[in-house]
């Protein structure tokens, strides 16, 4: 089955009906992202872009974590893991709360996992 590409998707954050779904955009509407919007998009693309910020992401998806938890889990180096969150917080996909001496991370909108379900969807459907 070859895919129809001249369908857009987006997750409406409310159907009117207290939950989300999928709605469709046309063909025209997708395209009518201004400057600004753009720009936003390709930040958040650009900070998903990186195997150990999506283990990141995943991470903080569960719950909330300490630098040293992820630097442990994600077996890196505690300057490597920083400057992952670093790019992740400056384009808004993580937020950070200081707890005494420490930082606590956590996705600043958990939404975000649907970008990631969505890729992973698109790169299957490419296998097939």
């Amino acid at each position: 089955m070859i895919p129809n590409s001249t369908r857009n998707f987006f997750r409406s954050a409310n159907d009117g009906h207290g939950s989300r779904s999928y709605g469709e955009l046309s063909p025209e509407a997708s395209t009518n992202f201004d400057t600004k919007e753009v720009s936003l998009l390709g930040n958040v693309i650009r900070a998903l872009d990186s195997p150990l910020r999506i283990e990141i992401v995943l991470a903080l998806n569960e719950r909330p974590h300490f630098v040293h938890e992820l630097v442990k889990r994600l077996d890196s180096s505690q300057p490597l893991i920083s400057q992952h969150l670093k790019v992740l917080k400056s384009a808004h996909v993580v937020e950070a709360e200081r707890t005494g001496r420490q930082m606590t991370y956590f996705l600043a909108e958990p939404l975000v996992m649907d970008i990631f379900s969505l890729a992973l969807k698109a790169a299957k459907s490419e296998q097939v």
